[in-house]
C-alpha cells in the first residue's frame, strides 16, 4: 500500500462516519416529527390508518444507528493503526506534525504552526514524514508483521 493512501485512511474512516452520523440526524427528526402527529395531544390513531411509514423510519433509525457504532470502531481501529505506524517515525516533532496533519486533518500551515514551524517546513516535513512511512510500512510487509493494508479498511467494511 502506498503511503499517501495508507495515512487518508482515517479521513476517509471519519467522513464516512460523518456521513453516517447526518443520516442518523435526519432520521431521528423525521421520527420525532412523525412521533408527534400520534402523540398524547393528538386525536386517536385510527386502527385503519397507515402507521408503518412510521415504523419504517424506525427501523431506518435502528439500523442507521448500528451503522454509525460499526463505523466508530471502524475509526478507531485506523487510528490505532495508523498512530502505531506514526509511532516508529524518527524525530517527535515530525510525529507530532504527522499526527495534525493526518489524525487531526489539520492543514499543513496548521500542523506545522502547531510544533512551531513555517510553511514550508510543513511541505517539507509531509515529504520526509511520507516517506519514512513508506519505509516503515515496506519494513513491515517484508517482516511479515501485521501489514497496514487490510483489504477490511479499505473497502470500507467493518474491522
Amino acid at each position: 500500500m502506498d503511503a499517501r493512501e495508507f495515512l487518508s485512511l482515517p479521513m476517509q474512516a471519519n467522513n464516512r462516519l460523518r456521513r453516517a452520523q447526518e443520516k442518523v440526524a435526519a432520521l431521528k427528526s423525521l421520527t420525532e416529527r412523525v412521533t408527534t402527529k400520534f402523540g398524547v395531544d393528538s386525536e386517536p390513531v385510527s386502527h385503519s390508518r397507515n402507521i408503518s411509514g412510521m415504523q419504517d423510519t424506525i427501523i431506518q433509525l435502528s439500523e442507521a444507528k448500528e451503522e454509525e457504532q460499526r463505523l466508530k470502531e471502524e475509526l478507531a481501529a485506523v487510528e490505532l493503526k495508523v498512530g502505531a505506524v506514526l509511532a516508529k517515525l524518527s524525530d517527535e516533532r515530525l510525529y507530532d506534525f504527522m499526527v495534525n496533519r493526518y489524525m487531526d486533518f489539520m492543514t499543513i500551515e496548521a500542523a506545522a504552526n502547531e510544533v512551531g514551524f513555517s510553511f514550508s517546513w510543513g511541505r517539507l516535513a509531509v515529504e520526509r514524514g511520507v516517506a519514512e512511512v513508506q519505509a516503515i510500512i515496506d519494513g513491515m510487509e517484508a517482516d511479515g508483521e501485521s501489514e497496514p493494508e487490510d483489504s477490511d479498511l479499505r473497502d470500507g467494511s467493518a474491522v
